[in-house]
């Protein structure tokens, strides 16, 4: 009697919240996040003149605030000044949105869900004390959080920072157009458990390479259940998505069932 295959059913990471719906990277995108189920939220941080760890996607607040400038030239009270609604894409709706510190999207999301910060290679310098690797992993254990997140980027020189500065936090590689080859011994030189190539880049070459290795295979940005189902042949861990609800709720109602 054959036994039918069943197809792992990832986490849906909610990119940069309930970003589709909300501002992505402020509190109301994150608290739409938790209050639809998301059990893993993923965040962007950049560094401010001042040596404040923010959650920002840019360099710089011209796309996502009412502002213009690059965040790492702004001072913290700068940077909060502004509105974060997103005013591009949601007009006047969420203009009471700020830019949020880490520390306080982990206050708010503490142990409700899990996160992924994911450290911009524009803010990581050569500064190992008091550079922004070293701020987010403070802020981190000041919070007791050490357990419930993972550090990613694509920055290489970050991650290898964050296994020195804190090999106890999980980390995970992003890539953006590394060649197959590479993924596997560049996350693993990083003492990296996540392999996190971008959709386009997987192909059962990836996944056989990743899976063999041990690690686990998350991408990002799917938000059609639809895509979903076609890449979950992969055996992702993970799927970032700016609508989270949609895919769970997919999910739930047995997208991946056969």
């Amino acid at each position: 009697m054959e036994t039918a295959s069943v197809t792992p059913r990832p986490l849906v990471i909610a990119h940069r919240g309930d970003s589709a719906h909300r501002p992505e990277n402020t509190l109301a995108s994150f608290a739409s996040a938790l209050e639809i189920g998301a059990s893993l939220v993923e965040l962007d941080v950049q560094l401010t003149a001042d040596g404040h760890v923010v959650v920002l996607h840019d360099p710089t607040v011209d796309r996502t605030t009412d502002g213009r400038g690059d965040v790492r030239r702004m001072t913290l009270a700068e940077v909060r000044a502004l509105g974060a609604g997103y005013p591009e894409r949601f007009g006047t709706a969420w203009r009471g949105e700020r830019v949020p510190t880490l520390a306080e999207v982990l206050t708010l999301v503490h142990e409700r869900a899990r996160v992924m910060i994911e450290i911009k290679k524009e803010s990581v310098s050569d500064d190992v004390d008091g550079g922004i690797e070293a701020r987010t992993v403070g802020e981190i254990r000041r919070q007791g959080l050490a357990d419930r997140v993972a550090l990613i980027s694509f920055e290489h020189r970050a991650l290898l920072r964050c296994r020195e500065l804190a090999p106890e936090i999980a980390r995970g590689h992003l890539f953006g157009r590394t060649l197959p080859r590479d993924m596997v011994p560049a996350a693993r030189d990083a003492g990296c458990g996540i392999v996190m190539p971008h959709k386009g880049q997987l192909s059962e070459t990836v996944a056989a390479q990743v899976h063999e290795a041990g690690l686990k295979l998350a991408t990002w940005v799917v938000d059609d259940p639809t895509e979903l189902k076609g890449l979950a042949r992969f055996g992702l861990y993970g799927v970032g998505s700016n609508c989270p609800g949609v895919l769970m709720q997919a999910l739930d109602d047995g997208l991946l069932d056969d």
